[in-house]
């Protein structure tokens, strides 16, 4: 059954999709990791088309780009407008939170702090840092958050972000984690408004929690990272993107949809990209 259907929602849920780690390039033939990161980015969307749609909104948690292309941002613009659907875009370690800012500045498809849409509150944050694979916290706009959370009470609130806020038990991932997480951490633990996080970053499925609220991963648009792993290792599963259904009543419902099968030319002794 469709996750969006009438027989599953209520009209006051907000539907959402994540997707992550797109890895585009500024040419659509580049390929990493074996992977045509385009096409396998596209195939992935019309997957969403055919089973959870259609949303609300669409949440993409960083590395829009592997390069930080122009070219890349555009051809990603172009896609995401066919879709007639809003869309919010955040940046990853591989992206250039300025381009972004300069490129995604104009619906359909924009990169701003936050969002209000019926009663909940939706905070992107970038956690990308200069010439570091992983991710910080810039503690102003922490404060800023905080600002938000405590001015909207009445609202609910899921942080999207790209980089993970506690390990995923992979130790060559968890050093590229958010380094400076405790401010955000905090605001998670005594704010009884937010009600989750999202983030990319770790190219595989991952649940867990942060006092009570519960954190989402997703699985990356191209290839996955073996979950539980001392040092880099491929997947051999296949690409996916993530629905959410936001409730009235702050409660969040959930799952992973991937295709069929992982891409062909998925190159697993790969040491790294």
């Amino acid at each position: 059954m469709n996750a969006f259907s009438p027989d599953s929602s209520s009209d006051s849920d907000i539907k959402i999709l994540q997707i992550s780690d797109m890895h585009l390039f500024a040419s659509s033939e580049e390929q990493l990791v074996g992977v045509n990161t385009e096409q396998s980015f596209l195939s992935v969307l019309e997957l969403a088309q055919q089973e959870s749609w259609p949303p609300d909104l669409i949440f993409l948690t960083g590395d829009l780009s592997q390069d930080a292309s122009e070219e890349s941002y555009s051809r990603l613009i172009k896609h995401l407008t066919a879709l007639n659907i809003p869309c919010y875009v955040l940046p990853g370690n591989h992206d250039i939170p300025d381009t972004i800012t300069d490129i995604f500045s104009q619906q359909p498809v924009t990169y701003q702090p936050f969002l209000h849409h019926g009663n909940w509150l939706f905070a992107f944050l970038d956690s990308e840092t200069p010439n570091e694979e992983g991710g910080t916290l810039d503690e102003a706009a922490i404060k800023e958050l905080q600002l938000e959370v405590d001015s909207n009470s009445n609202k609910h609130i899921l942080i999207c972000l790209h980089h993970q806020l506690k390990p995923v038990g992979s130790r060559w991932l968890d050093t590229m984690a958010v380094a400076n997480p405790s401010s955000l951490i905090n605001i998670i633990k005594n704010s009884p408004n937010v009600r989750g996080v999202i983030h990319g970053h770790v190219h595989q499925t991952y649940e867990s929690d942060i006092a009570g609220v519960p954190i989402y991963a997703v699985p990356s648009t191209c290839f996955q990272f073996k979950p539980l792993c001392n040092d880099f290792a491929v997947d051999n599963i296949a690409p996916g993107y993530r629905w959410l259904r936001l409730q009235a009543n702050g409660n969040i419902q959930t799952d992973v949809v991937r295709l069929d099968k992982a891409p062909e030319n998925l190159d697993q002794n790969s040491a790294g990209y």
